[in-house]
């Protein structure tokens, strides 16, 4: 709710649905040394599966061309390979479609995304990757190991 705008907005007509009191806030503090950005190299292998189309000797599993036909560029089978590529791990971002395995990090800390069907939700802020494990993030992400 808290991103619903008007009447949803503290003291509003229907705050209390989306704000807790905490109480007041009294006394101050010194301001805090700014965070510094990650300058380290954070990657994985993506790993994607590619069809090539070979030529083959005919009769051969997965064919094109029967035993006894001449062998030639008409004779070819379907060969799937999976090419695995280092990539950086990125901040996630509202402007990526992410799909099964892609993964992104929070600090340091890599997370990647669920299998099918619940990649779709990798693509949705409500569900951007967040150190704490109190939100729905869990249901489209998992957690993996921490950036050297």
């Amino acid at each position: 709710y808290c991103n619903q705008g008007a009447g949803f907005e503290p003291a509003t007509q229907y705050s209390d649905m989306a704000w807790t009191l905490m109480g007041a806030c009294t006394g101050s503090m010194a301001p805090t040394v700014a965070p510094a950005a990650y300058a380290g190299v954070c990657q994985y292998n993506k790993c994607v599966m590619v069809e090539t189309t070979p030529n083959c000797t005919p009769g051969s599993t997965g064919c094109s061309c029967t035993a006894g036909m001449p062998a030639g560029p008409g004779c070819t089978k379907k060969v799937e390979t999976e090419v695995c590529t280092p990539t950086d791990v990125d901040p996630w971002s509202n402007s990526v479609d992410y799909v099964t395995d892609d993964v992104v990090r929070v600090g340091t800390q890599k997370f990647g995304c669920r299998q099918w069907p619940n990649y779709f939700w990798c693509r949705l802020a409500a569900y951007k990757p967040e150190l704490e494990n109190n939100s729905v993030w869990n249901d489209a992400w998992t957690k993996l190991d921490m950036c050297l």
